[in-house]
């Protein structure tokens, strides 16, 4: 009878526990947090994103092999993309962030696109996903307009040489 006592508690475990996951989170989402970002706190956290996506780069940028270096770029963005998303901006700068991760995002895809034509070594292909390699420009561009607005953030994105 043990067994299957501890199998109907592991059931009903699997079951519960997403369910109240899934209720916290909704209730997380519902409330507004009690407390306000000021600029200097929002500026420090993305400027601490960046500055880690710059290691990543840094690190990548030693692997030998080209393809896993662009993978290894590609998993940096990513994680730097999932870590903005979790800087809570000031109202001010709530459009500007959204789009400042949104274009972190793009220059993962990017960067995969030209990594899967590495992988299938057509060099015309190379050539025409490096040239289409936007995102930093358009990072910097809103890391500006966020400089413009009185954010500080040093650091900047280096494009595709």
């Amino acid at each position: 009878m043990r067994p299957r006592e501890r199998t109907v508690l592991g059931q009903v475990a699997r079951r519960l526990v997403p369910t109240a996951a899934a209720l916290a989170l909704a209730a997380a989402v519902a409330s507004p947090p009690a407390w306000s970002v000021t600029r200097a706190q929002y500026s420090h956290s993305v400027t601490a994103v960046l500055l880690q996506l710059r290691t990543d780069f840094r690190t990548a940028g030693k692997v030998r092999a080209t393809s896993m270096a662009l993978r290894s770029m590609k998993t940096s963005l990513d994680r730097a993309a999932l870590r903005l998303a979790l800087v809570r901006p000031t109202a001010q700068a709530a459009t500007l962030h959204r789009s400042l991760v949104g274009e972190v995002r793009d220059y993962a895809r990017q960067v995969d696109l030209v990594r899967a034509s590495v992988d299938y070594g057509d060099v015309g292909a190379i050539a025409s996903h490096l040239r289409e390699i936007t995102a930093p420009r358009a990072i910097n561009r809103t890391l500006d307009r966020l400089a413009a607005k009185g954010y500080e953030i040093p650091v900047r994105v280096a494009g595709v040489r």
